[in-house]
């Protein structure tokens, strides 16, 4: 039998991921049982349907989003949870759409090793800490803008940046691949849709993966309406499909960054959140990170501080997209280089889920 899982997010703001005031995506997964909803309804003091947004509101409801975090309820064995610096997942959709291409083209796997972790980092630092930030910044928004109207005047205004940019830094190792981009921008372009940059369905099959693998068996999704997961509902259904019709399953990613496939779904039913107590505790999981990080100063700075103080931010298992400092193969556990590159796979073995 297959277990449950729930699912919701925090910070969404689709393909606007520039966002000022939503600077940090979360999509929080739980486990909770029938009985251990009981039980946290019991822990709350609540019989109704519960929402951090309404709960913050007051000094009481912030005591009782800081109970359940500091609960046992906030333990690997029921949360799974990934976080995104959104500014840094969108210099890695930089490298993922245009300087693979490039280096593709070029026989260059980027995914061996990690080298798309570093390069994404590189972009990152070198753009926020040693070029000219301000034109950095509209180098990032043009390719949002880009990406979101597939339009030719900005496609021309984010390669005028790039040049702009490139003629002014001393790496011009890292702009060079997004630079020589501009020559496959037709076939990258048709290759993308509104949704390509948002982050909330690669992140959810993640989790997915993470959970079937952890449980041993596959799981049932209840996820909170999610315009994401509507979007991408053929290529749910061909796995699903695959999925209860093959037992052959396959690794696909290099070292320790791999996910199964088929992946190991039984069914994904989007819910109303008020009909799923599961999916409310996901709310309050997701909401609680996302406001940490996105009010660190101001009003709730101590609201904020004590979220991140709780055991929700001890959890080993989470998963991020976040800058780092050390990005050798041996630091992001890619050494050894072993695996199955995934975009090729998925390219050959699966297409039709892309159409």
């Amino acid at each position: 039998m297959a277990s449950t899982i729930y699912f919701d997010e925090s910070g969404n703001t689709g393909q606007d991921m520039l966002n000022q005031d939503q600077k940090v995506f979360v999509l929080a997964s739980v486990n909770y049982l029938v009985e251990h909803q009981q039980k946290i309804k019991e822990f709350l003091g609540v019989d109704g349907e519960i929402h951090f947004k309404n709960l913050k509101k007051s000094g009481a409801g912030r005591r009782k989003i800081l109970s359940f975090l500091n609960s046992k309820w906030i333990h690997e064995q029921y949360v799974v949870l990934y976080y995104v610096n959104k500014e840094f997942a969108t210099c890695g959709q930089i490298v993922d759409l245009l300087a693979e291409t490039v280096l593709h083209h070029k026989g260059y796997d980027i995914y061996i090793n990690g080298r798309h972790i570093a390069y994404t980092n590189h972009l990152f630092y070198f753009g926020n800490f040693f070029w000219n930030k301000q034109l950095f910044k509209k180098f990032l928004e043009s390719f949002v803008e880009m990406v979101r109207t597939k339009d030719a005047t900005a496609i021309k205004n984010f390669y005028i940046l790039v040049d702009e940019l490139y003629s002014q830094i001393e790496e011009k190792e890292i702009l060079k691949p997004i630079k020589e981009s501009k020559r496959h921008i037709d076939e990258i372009i048709e290759a993308i849709d509104r949704f390509t940059i948002d982050v909330t369905f690669s992140t959810f099959l993640v989790l997915c993966d993470k959970w079937s693998k952890r449980l041993g068996k596959k799981i049932d999704v209840r996820f909170d309406q999610s315009k994401q997961l509507e979007h991408y509902n053929l290529y749910i259904e061909k796995t699903l499909e695959l999925s209860n019709t093959t037992k052959k399953k396959i690794e696909i990613g290099y070292d320790n960054r791999t996910m199964t496939f088929p992946h190991q779904i039984n069914s994904v039913e989007l819910v109303n959140s008020v009909n799923e107590f599961g999916v409310q505790c996901a709310d309050l999981i997701a909401s609680s990170l996302a406001f940490a990080y996105n009010n660190e100063e101001g009003r709730f700075e101590k609201f904020s501080k004590q979220i991140k103080d709780s055991r929700l931010f001890e959890l080993s298992n989470a998963q991020s997209i976040w800058p780092t400092d050390d990005v050798s193969p041996e630091a992001l556990g890619m050494s050894q280089g072993k695996g199955i590159n995934p975009l090729d796979f998925l390219a050959t073995n699966f297409p039709q889920g892309f159409r």
